[in-house]
């Protein structure tokens, strides 16, 4: 679908957003929230949740398919330039996820809340599996160590034995699809309330 002059100056707006709120309060709470602090949902997942945010609501300026995507690629090419230099987990990493949240959005076809929800559930459950993939890919790690290190860490979380392995999957799953669905109905509305100011 092709972009207007205004389409493409909302998706570089709504990217700089983004960038600016990962290379910005992402870094800051890298620093003080290591992953062994926050085993349940971390630093990404949480940026990846107002990282939805942000994009969704572009999504109610450039509503056309693909614009999602566009914004995620702004930002990682924004988070290529921050002060740490190009990291090409976290930069395949949103780019990943703005493709997810696409596919929900094109699942759902009209926009409505419940489609905004759905992208944002599928987003922020990559950021499990972005565990796996970033750290066979790019780390060299079995994927099979990186489950049991999950497991372990889910189950200090939840003070729970590792024996129940399934659990600690699903309550690690289930936070990322409920915190994605609520970074969606937020989009939803925190867009919809910007578009009504304007037209006033």
């Amino acid at each position: 679908m092709r972009f207007t002059v205004r389409d493409l100056v909302y998706i570089a707006i709504f990217g700089a957003i983004w960038g600016a709120l990962e290379t910005t309060l992402g870094s800051y709470l890298h620093l003080i929230f290591p992953p062994v602090v926050t085993p349940l949902i971390g630093v990404g997942t949480i940026m990846t949740g107002l990282g939805m945010v942000v994009a969704l609501v572009g999504r109610l300026f450039v509503p056309k398919r693909g614009s999602v995507v566009m914004i995620g690629l702004v930002t990682a090419i924004l988070k290529a330039l921050s002060i740490g230099g190009v990291r090409l987990s976290p930069m395949l990493a949103i780019i990943i996820e703005s493709l997810l949240a696409e596919l929900g959005l094109l699942v759902s076809r009209e926009p409505s809340r419940w489609g905004f929800a759905l992208a944002g559930s599928l987003a922020l459950l990559w950021t499990f599996f972005h565990k796996f993939f970033g750290s066979y890919v790019f780390l060299g790690k079995g994927i099979y160590e990186v489950y049991l290190g999950l497991l372990n860490a889910g189950a200090r979380a939840l003070g729970i034995e590792i024996g129940y392995a399934f659990a600690i999957i699903a309550v690690l799953l289930l936070v990322r699809i409920v915190a994605g669905g609520m970074a969606g109905w937020v989009a939803w509305e925190l867009g919809r309330a910007v578009q009504v100011r304007l037209a006033r």
